[in-house]
């Protein structure tokens, strides 16, 4: 229902904006990207976010890059930054759009008055759960808005670039491509005789077996690979039961974020000082634990997937073109 008003919103303004009077070709704008994630309140974490961009404005120099929150809760703490005197001066070197940080209708709502006739949207999320599924549906229903005139119609062509792992299960090339990008923490653990354990956000509401695909193609290239996920299954408690079974058995595990910000199930779920988070759950079953804060948005191999799945969406535009 919310976000039926809002396509109908739009709707509205591109009709009550346009009309007979009004009903000519203005020129094109500058063609635009809105990466789209969940988002993060920890400044730590922000650096995943600025080195995404900074790599995909490198690939696609043309275009004007958005940066878009789904996550209310996490969008309405920055705006409230925004005029907290004390925050600003503790942390003067962060990026005054995330003050101003908007969901994906409210940048593409931007990027529409500055009449772009392509934009992209790309998914920063890892795989197509409930977060991507919303973005994806916000997306179709803006293609489905119809004007009596093309020149009115909110934006002339938008696509939607899939996560990183895919759309579905998890196609093989996808996932493919993933553990590609992740073989140099894997061979890491490896040298280390560790075993690495990834901890991903999962969803209960999807299932997701991409996370057992990945899984089965990084232990091909290192047996001692386990993913976990934070909201569905393989909970903490059911990859130490297989890491106990684990032959020969490692002495250390080291834990790593399978998401793009090392935020807060990273900080405190994964790695706090609770009882029960995945570090303290290992600590206890005898491990070495060696947890690294640092997200996949760092890991510029990882990046490279959004960047490809960009090029991709951006390639169906110039077939149309032709």
């Amino acid at each position: 229902m919310r976000f039926a008003f809002l396509f109908l919103a739009l709707a509205l303004v591109a009709l009550l904006t346009g009309g007979p009077a009004q009903a000519y070709d203005r020129p094109a704008g500058k063609p635009a990207i809105v990466l789209a994630a969940f988002g993060t309140t920890e400044v730590e974490a922000l650096g995943s976010f600025d080195n995404i961009i900074s790599q995909i404005q490198k690939a696609f120099p043309n275009y004007e890059i958005h940066l878009a929150f789904t996550s209310n809760i996490i969008r309405d703490i920055w705006h409230k930054r925004a005029n907290d005197k004390k925050f600003k001066k503790d942390n003067p070197k962060i990026d005054p759009r995330y003050y101003e940080i908007g969901n994906v209708f409210t940048e593409l709502a931007k990027i529409q008055e500055r009449g772009a006739d392509v934009v992209l949207v790309q998914s920063l999320h890892v795989t197509d759960g409930e977060e991507y599924g919303d973005v994806k549906n916000l997306v179709e229903a803006i293609k489905g808005i119809k004007t009596f005139q093309s020149s009115l119609a909110p934006l002339p062509w938008i696509g939607i670039g899939a996560p990183a792992l895919g759309v579905g299960d998890g196609p093989t090339a996808a996932v493919t491509a993933a553990a590609k990008a992740l073989a140099g923490l894997v061979n890491e653990a490896k040298a280390q005789g560790a075993a690495l354990v990834l901890m991903g956000h999962g969803n209960e509401h999807i299932n997701q077996k991409a996370f057992s695909k990945l899984q089965k193609s990084l232990r091909e290239i290192y047996p001692q690979v386990y993913i976990g996920t934070v909201e569905a299954s393989p909970k903490i408690e059911e990859v130490a039961a297989e890491l106990a079974k684990a032959t020969p058995k490692p002495q250390k595990v080291i834990l790593a974020p399978l998401m793009i910000v090392a935020g807060d199930h990273a900080r405190n779920d994964m790695a706090g000082d609770e009882d029960d988070s995945w570090a303290s759950v290992l600590k206890k079953a005898g491990y070495q634990v060696d947890s690294r804060l640092t997200g996949l948005g760092l890991n510029n191999d990882w990046v490279n997937l959004y960047v490809n799945n960009l090029k991709a969406l951006e390639s169906q535009v110039i077939s149309l073109k032709k």
